[in-house]
């Protein structure tokens, strides 16, 4: 265990965001890099003495890489040769110029060389991922594995949490930042948690106020206007649905593509352990009240006019069931390709919830399982595992043992700068073999909008924006930001909210807001900032003191 002292919040802060920039909604943002017996701020290592990649323009010029993942039956297929591929871009055969085997795994090699050569091991970059429904003991304990066992001498670390990247640098040590990871966790937990209760509380309304509309007997006769508010109640439910699909099932492509902007540069091992629970959404329960009457309804009419009314209802219950299946909207492709261009590795760590609800018409049941098996996907082009289980520790100690074994290309467009690395396609000299590859390189020119500098002040926040995307007008270079600044009180109640659009003329804009009407004490601080030009997004999150 280290013993570490920690320099005040603010440098750190300060330090780090300068170079990082801050987070958005992928869900807790920490960075720390440690250096001998000193907790130093990340921006000082990478500035100084961290390997960074070339400027990626001058790379995307000259030559594309390319990363390959081969399987046969399930299984790696390993040593194969530069001349077992094919690489093609648009549809025209490249000359790969370029090849290496690449074999890594998150465990440590076995100590069958003297300890002094253990300091020359790759640095690396994990991106923790909680996709959870409720925090519990088994997360707690794979967190503190993770901080003991496995993050080392001069590791980064991201932690993203339901979309939101949350900054929790309070601590005077590792120790401190461990327990501060799991406290802030359990935070965020509970208010993510009150608009999932919301959800369910809104569909019991709803089911309530329609059978006290069409009558709680099983009769098909639901009044003259039954249709209507059946028909309402499925809007709502569909409306409800959404909310909650968007909030906690689909990835913010603005801020997962900002994110993996910035880590790019980064020359180290990358990873990303996502620890995600199957979700839960309130679905009509079988042979419930509501159910039953809305089958009575919907089959037991006899007049046309009636038999025309369910037929619509039927209709919108279909639409319904289709939207929980959400592969078809989910950006598996673009995220997946995210990850490979970026050189992450993604663990996927499967675990179930225990959550029930006490109601006389619904159920929780897992829903969107295609979108689980998105990630599976995202995982296996990366060479990830795959691990179900309730066990979070063993689930995190197999992963931590799975070899990603895979293989670089290199070759030299021809094409017009435009067209370089578009449509990239990799074939192997092998039978029936399955290949991952790179599909497309992402033209990163500028650096995304960045929230950097943020402090409080007595009762004033302050922070600032940077690298906001401009374009020329007549009276010259404007950008344009929408910005959002929440914060909830210790009993996770919504205590300020305030939004904004904002003209950007300045490279960097400094911000301030007035927070003297709220009492002192602690709040859980989130600022959201999107570039309206770009559509990127950066999120700020943590708690502070008034």
């Amino acid at each position: 265990m280290f013993l570490l002292k920690v320099k005040r919040y603010m440098i750190i802060q300060q330090g780090f965001m300068r170079f990082f920039g801050a987070g958005k909604r992928i869900r807790v943002f920490l960075i720390w890099a440690f250096s001998g017996c000193l907790l130093f701020p990340a921006f000082l290592l990478l500035g100084a003495s961290y390997p960074q990649e070339k400027p990626r323009q001058e790379v995307a010029v000259t030559a594309i890489e390319v990363p390959v993942r081969v399987f046969l039956d399930n299984q790696v297929v390993k040593s194969l040769a530069k001349e077992d591929f094919e690489v093609f871009e648009n549809g025209i055969r490249q000359e790969i110029f370029g090849f290496e085997i690449i074999s890594r795994k998150i465990a440590r090699p076995i100590d069958a060389a003297p300890k002094p050569a253990l300091p020359s091991l790759k640095p690396r970059l994990f991106i923790l991922i909680f996709d959870i429904f409720d925090y519990n003991d088994s997360i707690g304990e794979a967190i503190d594995y993770f901080f003991n066992t496995v993050f080392r001498e001069k590791d980064l670390i991201v932690v993203l949490v339901e979309g939101r990247l949350l900054n929790i640098e309070r601590g005077e040590g590792l120790e401190n930042v461990r327990v501060d990871l799991k406290e802030t966790l359990k935070k965020y937990k509970t208010i993510s948690t009150q608009d999932i209760h919301k959800a369910y509380m809104d569909l019991t309304f709803e089911c309530d106020r329609l059978l006290m509309m069409t009558g709680d007997d099983l009769s098909p006769n639901g009044g003259p206007n039954w249709e209507q508010h059946v028909g309402r109640f499925y809007d709502n439910y569909a409306r409800i649905w959404k909310v909650y699909r968007d909030q906690f099932l689909m990835p913010d492509m603005d801020l997962y593509q900002g994110l993996l902007k910035r880590i790019k540069p980064i020359e180290a091992e990358k990873w990303a352990i996502c620890f995600q629970q199957r979700d839960l959404f309130p679905e009509l329960k079988n042979q419930g009240r509501l159910e039953r009457k809305l089958n009575m309804m919907t089959k037991g009419q006899s007049e046309p006019e009636e038999m025309i009314k369910a037929r619509l209802i039927e209709s919108k219950q279909r639409l319904l069931q289709e939207s929980f299946a959400i592969s078809k909207s989910f950006p598996a492709d673009r995220l997946k390709n995210l990850f490979m261009e970026a050189g992450v590795t993604f663990h996927l760590i499967l675990m179930k919830t225990m959550k029930s609800l006490l109601s006389e018409d619904l159920d929780l049941k897992e829903v969107a399982q295609d979108y689980e098996a998105c990630f599976k996907d995202i995982s296996r082009s990366t060479g990830g595992a795959v691990v179900f289980s309730n066990r979070a520790l063993d689930a995190l100690k197999e992963a931590a043992e799975k070899e990603d074994y895979h293989y670089l290309l290199a070759y030299q467009s021809q094409a017009p700068l435009e067209a370089r690395g578009n449509n990239i396609e990799v074939r192997v000299r092998l039978k029936q073999a399955r290949v991952y590859n790179l599909k497309h390189v992402v033209k990163w020119e500028n650096p995304a909008i960045a929230i950097v500098d943020v402090r409080i002040n007595g009762h004033t926040l302050e922070f600032s924006l940077k690298n906001s995307m401009k374009i020329e007008t007549g009276n010259g270079a404007r950008g344009v930001a929408e910005i959002r600044v929440t914060l909830f009180d210790e009993q996770s109640n919504e205590a300020f909210a305030e939004s904004k659009g904002m003209d950007l003329v300045k490279d960097e804009v400094h911000i301030a807001i007035n927070l003297e009407k709220l009492k002192k004490g602690a709040y859980f601080l989130i600022i959201a900032v999107q570039d309206k030009i770009t559509g990127e997004k950066d999120v700020f999150s943590r708690m502070i003191e008034l």
